[in-house]
């Protein structure tokens, strides 16, 4: 009885694919290489040659000389990048895949069951197969996932409104009755008289009876 091939599909870890998209958006490499690879994704050699070589190969993003193709600068442009994903699982996966699980937003535990159903392979291999599905499926760059929420711009506290004064606090109309309020004013009266010497005595005593009998009439009419 012939044995039976085991089908495969594309395998790359979320992260690594963003990693190097965002590589290829700041400069496409001549030759994609196990070492390019290496150093950009922070990977051994022989899991690059083994599994993301073959992977973008199988994705049409490079060619089976490591020569990136027309599809990868059309994957790194974010404007394209949606139709690219489209045509890729269109080419990829079976129609009862797409049919069973057409996105955008899918179960990604059903899409584990149907690899590891259809494929034979263990729940870890059915997962990395799943995340690539998923990426492809959902189409979404990672910016446009989760936008942060613009903070709210703290309302200022209304400023007081100047003084008119120049820092000297007037009273009001009731301060200053308070103030006034039962006091009496006091009158004050400075007299100087100046007596010719040679006036008598009985003319001094005269001058003072006068005074004081004006100032007693002057207190009662004040009174």
């Amino acid at each position: 009885m012939p044995e039976v091939q085991k089908q495969t599909y594309p395998v790359i870890p979320a992260k690594h694919w963003w990693t190097l998209r965002k590589q290829f958006q700041r400069s496409i490499p001549s030759t994609v290489t196990p070492r390019f690879l290496a150093t950009t994704l922070g990977m051994k050699d022989s899991s690059a040659r083994t599994n993301i070589i073959p992977s973008l190969v199988m994705m049409g993003i490079i060619d089976q000389e490591g020569n990136p193709t027309d599809r990868a600068t059309q994957w790194r442009d974010d404007i394209d990048y949606r139709d690219v994903c489209k045509d890729i699982r269109n080419e990829i996966y079976p129609r009862e895949l797409l049919d069973a699980v057409p996105g955008p937003d899918i179960d990604r535990s059903a899409v584990e069951r149907w690899f590891a159903s259809k494929t034979g392979v263990g729940q870890a291999a059915a997962n990395r197969f799943a995340v690539v599905y998923e990426l492809l499926t959902t189409m979404a760059i990672p910016q446009e996932r989760a936008k942060p929420a613009t903070p709210a711009k703290p309302k200022s506290s209304p400023k007081p409104k100047p003084s008119n004064t120049t820092g000297v606090s007037q009273p009001s109309a009731e301060r200053k009755s308070a103030v006034f309020q039962g006091v009496e004013p006091a009158i004050h009266i400075n007299i100087q008289i100046h007596i010719s010497p040679d006036a008598k005595p009985d003319q001094i005593d005269q001058i003072f009876e006068s005074m004081a009998k004006h100032l007693k009439t002057l207190r009662e009419g004040n009174e």
